[in-house]
């Protein structure tokens, strides 16, 4: 799990609860530990703050930049919603719950998908 961008107040209730659930990094946007992270890290979630940032702007620059590994993006802002985009969808989906326990949900929920009903 990569965490992009986040406040401290954000960060310090989120990553501790992260951690006990996924490997966990988290830095600046943007600046050379982001691209770094980008490049050597393999996140299966990439959590954005863009409470201060133009989301529109922001999110292709994410996008492109995890292009290839496909993880989950969480874009949070800062009146509570958090929306979920898969990089290779044009259309997110608002989470209902963009708690700490919500968003800590997205990364341990069961590793089995269901592939086809009978």
């Amino acid at each position: 799990m990569l965490l992009v961008g986040l406040p401290p107040l954000t960060l310090n209730a989120l990553e501790p609860a992260f951690r006990k659930v996924a490997d966990v990094r988290s830095v600046p946007f943007p600046g050379a530990s982001f691209d770094r992270a980008a490049e050597e890290f393999d996140a299966d979630l990439v959590v954005v703050d863009v409470t201060y940032l133009d989301a529109a702007r922001v999110r292709p620059l994410i996008d492109r930049r995890f292009f290839r590994t496909r993880p989950a993006i969480v874009y949070l802002s800062g009146g509570g919603e958090a929306w979920l985009y898969d990089v290779h969808t044009p259309h997110g989906r608002r989470l209902a719950d963009a708690s700490v326990s919500g968003l800590v949900a997205l990364t341990s929920g069961s590793p089995l998908r269901l592939v086809a009903e009978q």
